[in-house]
């Protein structure tokens, strides 16, 4: 790959790339580490709360990683059950949907960077994750209601 293209491109490699990509979008977000080391972000996605879990690094340098997840949390105030889910994941080819024990919804959105994809590809990845996130959050809050949101998780 050409390294003008490359230098371009956004890759779960180069997590300060991903920041950048994201603010550039509007959205808020700060790098930080995960319990492990890997890189993780903080992120506010069309003001959800949101993680971004970095994957396949190496383990004793938690850099050069290749993919990435996006994690959101939710607590739902209306219920949202396997039928809901099942809907979402048959709408959402890339994202995942799950309700834990105690109904907290869960929705993630895997992406495998390598060594770089298009910016615009990944622009219409946040695009895609944040129509996702208001669909659910249309689903589990009532109207007018603040959104509580539970802690996204590795």
């Amino acid at each position: 790959m050409p390294a003008t293209a490359y230098a371009d491109s956004i890759s779960a490699s180069r997590p300060e790339g991903i920041v950048a990509a994201l603010q550039a979008a509007g959205h808020e977000a700060a790098l930080t580490h995960d319990e492990s080391g890997d890189p993780l972000i903080q992120a506010s996605i069309g003001g959800w709360s949101t993680q971004v879990v970095f994957y396949d690094c190496n383990e004793i340098t938690h850099e050069s990683c290749q993919s990435l997840q996006f994690a959101t949390g939710f607590m739902p105030e209306r219920p949202f059950g396997a039928a809901q889910a099942a809907a979402f994941v048959r709408d959402n080819r890339f994202g995942a949907v799950s309700v834990a024990d105690d109904k907290t919804v869960s929705v993630t959105w895997d992406v495998i960077t390598g060594s770089g994809i298009d910016p615009q590809v990944f622009g219409l990845v946040l695009k895609s994750y944040r129509l996702a996130l208001d669909t659910i959050g249309g689903q589990v809050f009532a109207p007018g209601h603040q959104p509580r949101l539970a802690s996204a998780s590795r």
